[in-house]
């Protein structure tokens, strides 16, 4: 499948929303007269201590004698100042005399994550980290949350103090508007955990609340509850679970939401154990509690449920209040297919009800945004923009916004490399070493016998990334040219190579043979520029909006930006087969390999690669070209040669590859006679 490139992320960004606002719930109690000097003797004893234990697996870490670490918090509403008090046990305290912040996974380091206006739509969190001496901020400057951006030590302060084996962090932040009880703010906190001085290594790290990367998508902090000093607490508990035909699929976590009806500022989430319950304490009153979650896997199947009906529960003083059950359902995307894919016949007049179809699985797959060409026929048929271009914001897309094609990105690359192949410039079957050696992978002379075909086709032994490996270092996982395996670091040695062959810049190589002469420059970017800061458009984990990350360089696996209307010229120019002789295109579409298909994967076709461009052979005949996932942004382009149509999608969300699959039922597929199939495919 186009989409196996990126399933591993896929997977784990999709694992992600169960940490989205991620289940953790503390509670500030409020103090007066705090000096930040690193020293708690003027906090009230008996405040709940927290503990900082999670991993990366979302597992609990047992405190020991070398590493413990618990904290407390509080708020000033006249100061308008809220507290954090975070003591470590620890008996090696590290941090590098020329420690940068770059380096703080390197050293003993502490980063407080803080979102002051902890919205349902998905604010962002401020980044604060401490390092020995040094301060720093390690969140967006150019955040679409504009109480992010403008965030700065200038409003917070912490004191270090360090006594036998004990460290202890106290901070304090300002917060830009007022700090009411009973009210909620975003917190979390992550530590990182270094025990040999001078050690290049990542450092040991864990959180508070469980998951890491709460930086790179809004809402996926913890939630700190402020207290009154006479609040009366109760507790909430209930039962969520996924209605299922198999009573052996288990769903990953899911999410809850418990709002007041009365202060619609005073919400928490919570997550499910493995049997469905959870519990939150809340200070008394009534609330409504819903199901937050859109997308779950049940088993190995990523699935669509829908929310469950809200319920009411007033919630009494020192006593468990149990809610009704919530149960959710599966659901089947609300759309009909035609008889015959849509594009067969697809006219202009036709584009209303397409248009409607996008929208209705937008909305299903819980998509922001998106940019999507038809054609057929030699030209476009068909280019529209949908939805919102940052979820936060609401800033719609529009034809001039940019998406990240990823993996798509090979496919433009792929095309440079045949271009010079047919000129003769470079020998497919040449090892790539003889060009230009890979210092990196030398010791493993096996390397030496990688060819640009391999590279193309994926038969290369490399890791899809090296930092993938659990030493971050490059390897070759079988010998070169015998089997198929997804990589990368293929690409981007082969980039090297043809830059070298070149001897100029590759983005400008890339640029003239593929951009230029397939029509599609405007719009388009592989690197940082100052377009993609005014045009690009925000990606998207679980609904929640994310940072920019514009690479500094061209990247040929992974890099280019664009967007449908513009990418559809690539799409005409390879139908007519454009910028290669015929007998070019044949060599580029000739299968090298075959790709492995997954049991249940759409559509299922048999799948090889080319030179660059992943193929199926469908009941439609040949159709090929790649997809493209980041993590929050998912893409996809097919083209089918015998019936001279073809598509390219681009959706600024993790969940983008599932509407690539629904939309190329409607367009391509259509309905089958066996209606048993329909039934599989939903």
């Amino acid at each position: 499948m186009l989409r196996r490139c990126v399933l591993g992320i896929l997977v784990g960004s999709l694992a992600i929303q169960a940490q989205a606002d991620n289940g953790a719930v503390a509670q500030a109690a409020q103090l007066k007269n705090i000096t930040i000097d690193g020293k708690l003797g003027d906090w009230p004893e008996g405040l709940t201590v927290y503990p900082v234990q999670m991993n990366n697996s979302r597992e609990v870490v047992e405190a020991d004698a070398n590493f413990a670490a618990g904290f407390r918090a509080g708020y000033d509403p006249k100061a308008n100042r809220v507290y954090v008090a975070l003591e470590i046990t620890d008996d090696v305290h590290v941090v590098a005399e020329d420690a940068e912040p770059g380096q703080w996974d390197r050293n003993d380091s502490v980063i407080v994550y803080i979102d002051f206006n902890h919205t349902t739509t998905g604010s962002g969190s401020a980044l604060y980290l401490t390092q020995g001496e040094q301060r720093a901020m390690l969140s967006d400057a150019s955040s679409w949350d504009a109480d992010v951006a403008n965030a700065g030590w200038d409003t917070a302060d912490v004191a270090v103090a360090r006594d036998g084996n004990v460290t202890t962090y106290e901070f304090q932040f300002a917060s830009p508007t007022a700090l009411d009880a009973h009210t909620v703010l975003g917190l979390d906190l992550l530590i990182a955990d270094q025990d040999v001085a001078g050690d290049d290594t990542t450092a040991s790290l864990v959180s508070w609340g469980p998951g890491f990367g709460k930086s790179q998508a809004g809402g996926r902090t913890a939630d700190l509850l402020l207290l009154g000093r006479k609040t009366k607490l109760g507790t909430l508990a209930g039962h969520i679970e996924v209605a299922s035909d198999d009573p052996e699929d288990k769903a990953d976590p899911l999410r809850v939401r418990v709002q007041s009806k009365k202060n619609p500022k005073l919400w928490v989430q919570t997550v499910s154990d493995e049997s469905g319950a959870f519990s939150v304490s809340v200070p008394v009153g009534t609330y409504t509690v819903t199901s937050v979650d859109r997308l779950n896997w049940i088993g190995s199947t990523p699935t669509v449920i829908a929310p469950a009906e809200p319920v009411t529960v007033k919630v009494a003083a020192n006593k468990t209040t149990t809610a009704p059950d919530l149960s959710l359902v599966p659901v089947a995307a609300p759309i009909t297919l035609p008889e015959q894919g849509a594009l067969f016949g697809f006219e202009r007049s036709d584009a209303e009800a397409f248009d409607d179809v996008v929208e209705t699985l937008m909305t299903h797959f819980d998509i922001p945004g998106a940019s999507i060409a038809l054609v057929k026929d030699g030209q476009l048929v068909h280019h529209q923009t949908y939805g919102s271009q940052n979820a936060y914001s609401e800033l719609p897309v529009n034809d001039d916004t940019l998406f990240e094609a990823a993996s798509i990105t090979k496919a433009v690359f792929a095309f440079t490399v045949n271009r010079m192949a047919e000129r003769g410039e470079i020998d497919l079957d040449r090892p790539l070493h003889t060009y230009l050696p890979f210092d990196d992978i030398a010791h493993d002379k096996r390397y030496e016998k990688i060819t640009a075909r391999h590279a193309l086709s994926h038969q290369t032994g490399f890791p899809n990334w090296r930092w993938q490996n659990d030493d971050g270092q490059i390897d070759l996982k079988f010998y070169p040219g015998i089997q198929y395996g997804y990589s990368g670091e293929g690409f981007e040695y082969l980039g090297r190579v043809v830059a070298h062959i070149k001897g100029e810049p590759l983005e400008d190589i890339v640029r003239r043979e593929t951009l230029a002469v397939m029509g599609f420059q405007k719009n388009t970017y592989f690197a940082e520029n100052p377009a993609l800061y005014e045009q690009a458009s925000r990606g998207h984990w679980a609904g929640m909006t994310g940072p920019h990350g514009f690479p500094g360089e061209i990247g040929v696996a992974h890099s280019m930006y664009t967007e449908a209307g513009t990418f559809s010229n690539f799409l005409v120019g390879l139908l007519a087969e454009k910028g290669l002789s015929a007998k070019g295109y044949e060599k580029m579409l000739e299968p090298q390999v075959a790709t492995p298909t997954d049991e249940g994967e759409r559509p299922g076709w048999p799948g090889r690669y080319g030179l660059g461009f992943h193929m199926m052979n469908s009941p439609y005949g040949l159709a090929y070209g790649h997809g493209g996932n980041n993590g929050n942004f998912t893409c996809q382009f097919e083209i089918y040669p015998e019936q001279q149509f073809g598509f390219a999608i681009f959706t600024n969300a993790d969940t983008g590859w599932l509407m690539v699959d629904a939309l190329r039922e409607y367009l391509v597929i259509g309905q089958p006679a066996d209606t048993e199939a329909v039934a599989q495919r939903q």
